[in-house]
């Protein structure tokens, strides 16, 4: 999920510019970006719609939620690269939710874009909580926690990084939801210390895996929808 740069020279220049670019609120691409929308029914408004946002893990999880929710609701999906300062982020959710009337939207963000401090991730945070109030025209929201990684993930930073960042914006989730009285679906603790859920590549699941994310996260669907 993280590119690899390897510099033989002037590291340090590498490393001031990337500061700068934070202070300034630039986006910092991966080395590639990318973006999955898939809207079924997208003609037909006979069910309730659910959008679920997020990254490969809410696109791995997807068909478990769609599947218990057939006949029920019709479930979307918006899953992106995108880090949370990136305003593509926000023009692509903003027309999602405006073409179509969402009854749930189940949100994510905190596995790409790692170069981002707490500081520029809690803000926007709070700008896409606010976009989706705003815009999400009476949709009930959920947040979701991001998942972690197991140790040796080798596309990061150090198992200590990767451990400490995720950990830290599953804290500012968690915060940020509070304040807005919108309720949180801890996935960061449905596979912690369970390494058996995960895939080789210690970031995404085994099918069993993504069952049991997929499965807690359709009972908070299922609640918002009753």
């Amino acid at each position: 999920m993280k590119k690899h740069l390897v510099f033989f020279v002037l590291p340090a220049l590498f490393i001031s510019q990337a500061l700068m670019a934070q202070k300034n609120n630039e986006v910092l691409f991966e080395s590639i970006e990318w973006t999955n929308i898939w809207i079924p029914s997208a003609d037909n408004n006979d069910l309730p719609r659910v959008l679920l946002v997020g990254n490969s893990i809410t696109q791995g999880y997807y068909p478990v939620v769609e599947r218990g929710l057939k006949g029920k609701a019709s479930v979307a999906r918006y899953t992106t690269s995108r880090g949370i300062i990136d305003p593509v982020l926000f023009s692509e959710i903003r027309n999602l939710i405006t073409q179509h009337k969402y009854a749930v939207i189940h949100f994510n963000n905190g596995l790409h874009g790692i170069e981002y401090d707490a500081s520029e991730y809690e803000k926007g945070m709070k700008k896409l909580i606010r976009l989706l109030k705003k815009h999400g025209q009476g949709a009930e929201l959920i947040g979701a926690t991001s998942t972690p990684v197991l140790p040796g993930f080798l596309h990061w930073k150090s198992d200590e990084y990767n451990q400490n960042l995720i950990t830290t914006r599953n804290r500012i989730v968690m915060e940020v939801c509070h304040k807005y009285n919108i309720k949180v679906n801890d996935l960061y603790w449905a596979v912690h210390l369970k390494p058996e859920l995960f895939s080789s590549d210690k970031i995404h699941y085994t099918p069993e895996g993504y069952k049991v994310l997929g499965e807690q996260t359709l009972q908070h669907i299922i609640d918002k929808l009753r």
